[in-house]
């Protein structure tokens, strides 16, 4: 009878190993975690310089915009964070640069270049 008590206990520990795996793998599984997600990358935002060249003179588009903006403050007393919106119209025969600020125009609007 010792032979089918040895067997028993055999048995028993096989059983007793086959439900301690699963536990085992249930753990792995449980400490696996979802890929973080990224954030998506930010596009590199593409520098640009405008150069208006006429009559041996080179001016850029960005000092005529600050030389609207500094006239339209001097001129209608107004303050630059009023400004919406600019648009810009350049006379290379004229050497001027007429200005329409906020929707609205004068004869006095422009810029020498």
């Amino acid at each position: 009878m010792a032979s089918k008590d040895t067997k028993k206990v055999a048995v028993e520990a096989k059983t007793a190993k086959t439900v301690e795996a699963p536990k085992k793998e249930e753990t792995k599984v449980a400490a696996k975690k979802a890929p973080a997600k990224k954030a998506p990358a930010k596009k590199a935002e593409i520098k640009t310089n405008v150069l208006l060249q006429f009559a041996n003179k080179e001016v850029a588009e960005k000092d005529i915009i600050a030389n609207v903006k500094k006239a339209w403050t001097a001129q209608t007393k107004g303050k630059i964070k009023d400004i919406k919106t600019i648009d810009i119209y350049v006379k290379t025969e004229e050497h001027k640069a007429y200005f329409v600020v906020n929707g609205e125009s004068q004869p006095e609007f422009f810029v020498e270049l």
